[in-house]
């Protein structure tokens, strides 16, 4: 089930230490953290993510990669970004085990539906993190999956050492398409063997990847395809957006003006108000928040077609308004 975010003002943070930093393929690191004396991790449900607050200013989110049930740390994976905007290249470059910092309670846009007959895995990249913990989950549970993994080479890979324990004739297809011989994954071609009743499909990638995806998926019933962003930009700005319009914070009585110089997210923190963001691309979910009143036009890659249809919440780093006046339960 979907994790909801808290509430501003009430966005849990965690005192940690960096338990260990391990190699785990080239230019990517998993990183442990485990509580400071007195504190207690909460538990998480495959396919979560933190954010890590780094000593540096910068906020970025991790999906977590250890194995749901495992209670007392969290693992995340970490490929260092060429180029880096900032927090890659600090955790790579300048974080150390041992270190004390802050971390994020577990947020979850990304859940596994155990309902489902059969799980059927597709990771590229670094986007094999969320997929640990979801297989960790199935595993433990008995569940039916594939997992189709793609990196440019095996030495990119990560976690192929816990994926070597596994059945890989059974449920592990690895594809290297830089190397002598490979090519890219056939989407359409994997999807169309493996749709059944029952079938859901993951997937996790960079752009070009997740954007086959979708068109491979188009036809499937809904909510059987879910796909998780790590980057990227954000949907453009439809044509009957505004480019100024109010919004009236609820809760706290403020009223704002959204010029295009600025997002509300920008203009929320500029007045006080306390509310979790973290990737400011649309893609993490942190700055989720309800929608009272208005029309948002919404510029995020999180929301399902359901979400966007209902108009109750938005993503306010990147999304803007089709509506003069927005209200907004903050």
């Amino acid at each position: 089930m979907m994790m909801q975010p808290s509430l501003p003002g009430q966005d849990m943070t965690l005192p940690v230490v960096v338990r260990s930093m391990t190699l785990l393929a080239r230019d990517t690191l998993a990183v442990e953290f485990t509580p400071q004396d007195g504190v207690t991790l909460p538990p998480f449900d495959a396919g979560a993510h933190v954010d890590l607050l780094l000593p540096n200013g910068i906020r970025r989110s991790y999906s977590l990669c250890n194995a749901p049930g495992d209670t007392g740390r969290y693992v995340v994976g970490v490929k260092k970004a060429d180029p880096s905007r900032g927090a890659s290249s600090y955790i790579h470059d300048t974080l150390r085990v041992g270190q004390a910092m802050k971390i994020s309670a577990p947020k979850n846009n990304f859940p596994l539906d155990e309902s489902a007959a059969k799980s059927v895995l597709i990771a590229g990249g670094i986007g094999i993190t969320p997929m640990m913990s979801m297989i960790d989950r199935m595993e433990a549970t008995g569940a039916d999956w594939t997992l189709y993994y793609s990196c440019r080479t095996r030495a990119d890979a990560a976690f192929l050492d816990r994926l070597d324990l596994l059945d890989k004739a059974r449920c592990v297809n690895l594809n290297f398409d830089g190397e002598p011989g490979g090519a890219m994954l056939n989407l359409a071609e994997i999807i169309g063997a493996e749709q059944g009743d029952g079938v859901h499909f993951y997937a996790c990638g960079p752009a070009p990847m997740l954007d086959a995806f979708e068109a491979a998926t188009a036809g499937l019933p809904e909510g059987h395809a879910h796909l998780e962003r790590f980057g990227g930009e954000p949907l453009p700005v439809s044509d009957d957006a505004l480019e100024t319009f109010e919004v009236e914070c609820m809760q706290s009585g403020l009223n704002l003006t959204i010029t295009p110089e600025t997002t509300i997210l920008d203009a929320l923190l500029d007045n006080g108000i306390d509310i979790p963001f973290s990737c400011m691309d649309g893609v993490c979910g942190s700055c989720r928040v309800g929608v009272v009143e208005g029309t948002p036009d919404h510029r995020d890659m999180v929301l399902s077609d359901g979400e966007l249809a209902e108009n109750k919440v938005m993503m306010v780093c990147c999304s803007g308004s089709r509506s003069p006046k927005l209200v907004l339960d903050i």
